[in-house]
């Protein structure tokens, strides 16, 4: 290999074993690419994402536990050179629609061809997006239908679980280091997923966070 060729680091973050072998073992096949699986990692992903300073995430989009805009978020504040690519095992148009509006550069079908992640990864290295086959075909039909304006941000919002809970708890008056500890999370995690919670929403602070949770009914509004 040449040493003067740039090696693109990979984090693989997905649970599904088979499917992460494979992806490992095409990888493996490539000379310009090093990789770190998290299923082989005992540290934190925070931990993991500082140590490894990755050139791109491989994110399964149903990873447990965990939103793409939490991740998102979490590498521009703190990982501003990574990029991250979103995997999904079927084609969630709720899914596509959100990683559009946060402006995710690339995502695939679990099913695409073995070529299409390689020519992703290069395509997303050197700054530029990507979709596979059968993901572009369903953006289009979106547009087609009305459901998808590339240029409009935001386009439709959806919370995970994870995310509704925060919510609940800040609706609740908690604090950061209150919700880290009563969450078993780290400050930056938490710190993360509020930030990540106010670019989603459009909200600039707390109080705004606090009425979007009241008007879209995640939280009850008190009575008096």
């Amino acid at each position: 290999m040449n040493n003067a060729e740039t090696i693109i680091r990979i984090f693989i973050l997905d649970n599904q074993e088979i499917f992460t072998d494979g992806v490992k073992h095409l990888l493996e096949s490539q000379q310009s690419i090093d990789w770190i699986d998290h299923t082989l990692n005992a540290k934190s992903i925070e931990e993991t994402i500082f140590n490894f300073q990755p050139d791109i995430v491989l994110m399964d989009s149903e990873y447990p536990g965990l939103s793409i805009s939490w991740l998102d978020n979490f590498l521009k504040q703190h990982s501003a050179h990574s990029k991250l690519i979103v995997l999904s095992s079927v084609q969630n148009d709720q899914l596509l629609l959100d990683a559009m509006a946060i402006g995710i550069k690339a995502y695939l079908i679990k099913t695409c061809k073995r070529q299409e992640l390689i020519d992703a990864i290069n395509s997303v290295s050197e700054g530029n997006t990507f979709y596979c086959k059968e993901t572009t075909n369903r953006l289009r039909e979106l547009i087609a239908n009305g459901r998808y304006h590339p240029h409009q941000k935001n386009v439709s919002i959806q919370l995970s679980e994870k995310e509704k809970l925060i919510l609940q708890l800040i609706c609740s008056e908690y604090t950061s280091k209150e919700m880290a500890d009563h969450l078993n999370m780290s400050l930056r995690t938490i710190e993360a997923y509020r930030q990540s919670l106010q670019e989603k929403t459009g909200s600039k602070n707390s109080a705004g966070l606090i009425l979007y949770a009241i008007r879209s009914g995640i939280v009850a509004l008190k009575a008096s």
